[in-house]
């Protein structure tokens, strides 16, 4: 799990590019699951543009024909997220 990839730089984003799509690394890694990678990354979607290092990951996974899931989630109420906290800490 990697996260604030918003802030991620180029050399960064590079090597989850490497991890994720280099043949050598990708099928090592899945040959142990078969052939799937569990990649959890979180960014903020504000200023992630074309222009964003980031941005290539995506490019690369469709390039690649690589399917992917890319969930939104939205502001939670204080109420929701006072009980993920206590689900967490067992509270």
């Amino acid at each position: 799990f990697l996260d604030d990839l918003q802030w991620a730089d180029t050399a960064s984003i590079d090597a989850v590019n490497q991890l994720l799509f280099t043949p050598d690394i990708s099928s090592s890694l899945s040959a142990k699951i078969g052939n799937r990678f569990f990649f959890v990354g979180c960014c903020r979607e504000a200023g992630i543009d074309e222009k964003h290092p980031l941005w290539s990951v995506f490019c690369h996974a469709k390039l690649l024909d690589v399917k992917y899931t890319n969930l939104k989630l939205r502001c939670f109420e204080e109420e929701t997220l006072n009980l993920m906290v206590s689900e967490t800490l067992c509270l």
